[in-house]
């Protein structure tokens, strides 16, 4: 009889109060459930070392000037002791050379024998071809390479025994038919189990210290990283490529089969997709979608934020690859960690099908939820071909090596926090204006889910609201009036229409009634359409609308802007405070001034126009060095392409205690250095 005599009013206060204060408790929780991570990973120094950035800023004045060159220019990769251990190395296909081990691939002397000066000054000088090593001319000067080169030999003790001499080439067997069907039949016997019949074969392989390697494709002679030249094949051929799994033939043949297998090789060339009649035809599209998936995975930005990175920025590569568990916020929209994409079949992709894979990277739909674009920015894969979509699922499901990790579920704030941030912040978007990406693992690998306190708090408000309601609908009012009952299917009605309301500003902009292609739309709408028909060649028209697919699909577009304007900042304490480059052809601002090599050194090599060296968590090019020589040209085509937009970047600014502890993305402009 008491609860008939309490009125409907004192319910919905006591009610809406016990809701607000659940609501506090979300908002709280969100802010501490994942304050810190579960595992801090710190790799073995010998491994993989951090370093101060910029690169020798921690050097003393009056350093040689080989190692001042060596710590600014070579130790990003090849680490501060030379042993291949450099900060950006995890990401890099192949690894970068280990100077202890005395070993080097391109020279001019024989089998088992070390380079010459002149070898080594080449490749600082030239670079390797398609490939993470840079070219230093113009940036370097003589003096400045001679000095490297000085350094780089004290890293081995086998450099001063002897004296390397170059090998002297016999002459060229004449490319005759007869010599290329004697070097077909030994390309057969020798080299296809790596290369393939058709010289394409793409074989993952490994080095001497176990790292992947990925057999040359023959018919892409641009590729060659010590060069095309014949004379250069014959010495591979001669030398084998240590550390790397491709023997020397000294042995088995003799110099003259080696120049007819030089001449069978060279046959096999294809016409390049940028010269008159030739087409794209790099592992991009490689009918084999496993291969293919691996070649789009490795390039792309997957490895950013499912791998795991040490408080410098180190990825967890080695064992942890695409193992997930890095902390992503984005508030008002929530706390997330990032998915176990290996083929776990507990707490990974193992029990996912190729469909929902599909599904996932393409409109943002999982099986268990739907994917926030700021979280996971699939908008920009929805441009994903079937083929390449269907790839990079297959390539997940099958080849990558299991992690046990499980990922719980996203934080997210509490309704009534959330909503008021998200109508400021502006709809449908509520653009979160900073998106945080934080060092260490946040994964777990037992115990009690770290997202259950929020489940239980959630479970307590429908609880909560159920009971309210139940005692409500109990409750008789004390006088009847004969408009006490419209008012109370008013009052019910009013109260839904207003939580449907609350819900969907709640969920927006992920609600499932909006269908992707809108939200698609509203993220990368602006991207430029190029006309194929203004290039002087239909081969250079579709390098860019392959170019454009690159830009879109492999993150370029994420931070540079739809136009490529750029200007977003990025601080982090340990590379400081930098702004996202304009790449429009702007010639004062931009690319413009740029030449082909230049852009292309940037993008796979991390060296911009002026020597400066750009983070690997800045600007991806640890990422960006797997990509095929076929797929930079063609980026670097759409790049040219692009309308100009004049926009005055500001340049980067060193390490300073006012900078963000935790990666910091400003998706807002801003134009002041610090977390701020």
């Amino acid at each position: 009889m008491r609860l008939r005599q309490i009125s409907r009013g004192r319910i919905a206060l006591l009610t809406l109060a016990l809701l607000v204060l659940l609501d506090l408790g979300r908002s709280v929780y969100a802010r501490v459930g994942y304050a810190r991570p579960v595992q801090v990973w710190q790799p073995n120094p010998a491994v993989y070392a951090d370093m101060t950035w910029p690169p020798g800023a921690d050097l003393p004045p009056n350093v040689p000037l080989g190692r001042r060159v060596y710590a600014q220019r070579c130790a990003v990769c090849h680490g501060p002791d030379g042993r291949g251990n450099g900060p950006a190395a995890p990401s890099m296909i192949p690894r970068p050379r280990d100077f202890t081990r005395g070993e080097f691939k391109y020279r001019s002397t024989g089998p088992n024998q070390l380079p010459t000066d002149h070898d080594l000054r080449r490749v600082v000088r030239d670079g390797l071809r398609a490939s993470a090593m840079p070219y230093w001319r113009g940036v370097l000067s003589d003096d400045e390479i001679r000095a490297v080169v000085a350094y780089v030999k004290v890293f081995s003790p086998a450099f001063g025994r002897t004296q390397p001499l170059p090998m002297v080439v016999p002459p060229r067997v004449a490319p005759s038919p007869t010599s290329l069907a004697r070097g077909r039949a030994l390309y057969q016997q020798r080299c296809e189990t790596c290369h393939g019949q058709d010289g394409r074969a793409w074989t993952l392989l490994q080095d001497a210290k176990r790292y992947p390697v990925i057999a040359r494709d023959l018919t892409a002679p641009w590729t060659f990283r010590g060069g095309s030249e014949p004379e250069q094949l014959w010495l591979r051929l001669t030398n084998g490529l240590p550390p790397g799994p491709m023997p020397s033939f000294a042995s088995v043949t003799t110099p003259e089969e080696r120049w007819d297998i030089v001449n069978y090789v060279l046959s096999l060339a294809r016409m390049p997709p940028w010269a008159s009649g030739g087409r794209l035809e790099g592992p991009g599209q490689d009918p084999d979608l496993v291969r293919r998936g691996g070649y789009l995975i490795r390039a792309s930005m997957c490895g950013l934020c499912h791998t795991p990175i040490n408080r410098t920025g180190i990825y967890r590569g080695d064992d942890f690859y695409l193992g997930g568990g890095m902390r992503v916020g984005a508030y008002p929209h929530g706390l997330f960690i990032s998915r176990n994409l290996t083929a776990d079949p507990q707490t990974g992709l193992g029990q996912w099908t190729e469909a929902q894979i599909v599904e996932a990277l393409r409109n943002g739909r999982s099986p268990d939820r739907l994917l926030n674009i700021w979280d996971m920015p699939w908008p920009w894969l929805h441009r994903l071909t079937d083929d390449d979509a269907r790839a990079i699922a297959r390539y997940l499901k099958t080849q990558l090596p299991a992690v046990r990790q499980w990922i719980p579920g996203p934080l997210q704030y509490g309704v009534i926090e959330t909503i008021l941030v998200k109508l400021m912040h502006g709809l449908p978007a509520a653009n979160p204006g900073v998106l945080t990406f934080a060092d260490g693992m946040f994964g777990q690998i037992g115990g009690l889910s770290r997202d259950l306190p929020q489940r239980l708090l959630i479970g307590a408000q429908w609880l909560v609201l159920l009971v309210g309601t139940v005692v409500a609908l109990r409750v008789r009012p004390t006088q009847a009036r004969p408009t006490s009952r419209w008012r109370g299917i008013a009052a019910v009605l009013l109260g839904f229409l207003v939580a449907l309301v609350g819900w969907a500003l709640y969920a927006l902009p992920m609600l499932r009634m909006i269908p992707p292609e809108q939200l698609v739309a509203g993220a990368t709408g602006d991207i430029p359409s190029i006309d194929q028909a203004r290039f002087p060649s239909k081969e250079h028209g579709a390098l860019s609308g392959r170019g454009q697919y690159v830009y879109l699909t492999a993150s370029c577009a994420l931070c540079h802007g739809a136009d490529g304007a750029g200007g977003a900042k990025i601080s982090w304490r340990p590379f400081g405070t930098l702004w996202v480059r304009n790449i429009t052809p702007d010639p004062e601002t931009g690319l413009g001034r740029w030449s082909d090599d230049e852009i292309a050194r940037a993008i796979r090599s991390g060296v911009s126009r002026d020597g400066r060296a750009l983070h690997w968590q800045g600007m991806i090019w640890d990422h960006a060095s797997n990509w095929d020589e076929e797929d930079i040209r063609a980026l670097i085509v759409y790049l040219r392409a692009l309308p100009p937009i004049r926009r005055v970047i500001p340049a980067p600014r060193p390490p300073a205690p006012d900078d963000c502890a935790v990666y910091s993305f400003w998706t807002q402009p801003s134009q002041v250095p610090g977390c701020r």
